[in-house]
């Protein structure tokens, strides 16, 4: 994982001042689970196939600029280039970018409006894909939410585009989950999901996504993996628990984590 440029970060804090924000970033459970077509394919899926990670982070980093209802923020592709750390921000970064829109756009994720000589304006339409009017002020419980955190650190540049879905999965996973125990005060925030075959399944992400997005995780100090033994008709099976270190993504910048381990199957 590599250290963001401070400028890049700076830049990033400076949007989210702009932005207003005070509070996370949300998404539906929907853009990053499917339970209803087989096979799934959600939104976050369609963005990683074929790389991805541009895709991800531009639409991610809108979302995060255009706070509140209708979701509009004036924004370039050169804008964008610079705040996600992108080589040639003025040329080949914009040109990725700018290819990034024209996916979103098709995938119903965001709509653009040009004027020459102007900033476009784009606007974000419901994460799930239905490219139907987004308002997170309506946002069914449970959801995503996305700390800031992710930019006001530079995280949202610092992880891979793997790395940065399987946060937005854990997130998921943990959202209005019942029996983890709150953090008492002066205690890491820790928030721990263990998910079987068929769960897995409804990201519609394959093994090699999560072997490696788990490891980068893992390496980039905000994921542990545990095993644990439970009984399942009778017999005991083993299964991975992931335990996402939350709190640390406001408590360091990227590369500064204390060491994750991974002690999976």
């Amino acid at each position: 994982m590599e250290t963001p440029a401070h400028g890049s970060v700076v830049r990033l804090q400076t949007a989210l001042k702009k932005s207003k924000r005070t509070g996370s970033v949300r998404l539906p459970r929907a853009f990053a689970l499917d339970d209803v077509n087989n096979p799934p394919s959600p939104p976050l899926a369609q963005l990683l196939r074929g790389g991805g990670e541009v895709r991800l982070k531009t639409l991610l980093t809108t979302l995060m600029m255009a706070t509140s209802s209708p979701h509009e923020t004036k924004v370039s592709s050169v804008m964008l280039a610079e705040l996600l750390g992108l080589p040639d921000p003025e040329d080949a970064g914009s040109r990725r970018v700018t290819a990034a829109f024209r996916s979103l756009a098709k995938m119903n994720l965001v709509s653009r409006e040009r004027v020459p000589g102007y900033t476009p304006k784009t606007k974000v339409l419901n994460p799930d894909g239905s490219g139907e009017e987004w308002n997170d002020r309506f946002l069914p419980q449970p959801y995503i939410s996305l700390p800031i955190d992710l930019w006001r650190r530079g995280w949202i540049i610092a992880l891979s585009g793997r790395a940065l879905a399987l946060l937005v999965i854990l997130k998921e996973a943990t959202s209005g989950r019942k029996g983890d125990r709150e953090a008492l005060p002066g205690e890491p925030k820790v928030q721990s999901a263990w998910m079987d075959g068929t769960r897995k399944a409804q990201y519609g992400l394959g093994k090699d996504f999560w072997a490696t997005a788990t490891r980068e995780l893992v390496g980039a100090g905000l994921l542990d993996v545990e095993t644990e033994i439970v009984q399942s008709y009778g017999e005991p099976r083993r299964r991975n628990v992931y335990k996402l270190h939350v709190d640390r993504l406001s408590a360091y910048d990227p590369g500064t984590a204390p060491s994750c381990t991974y002690g999976g199957i």
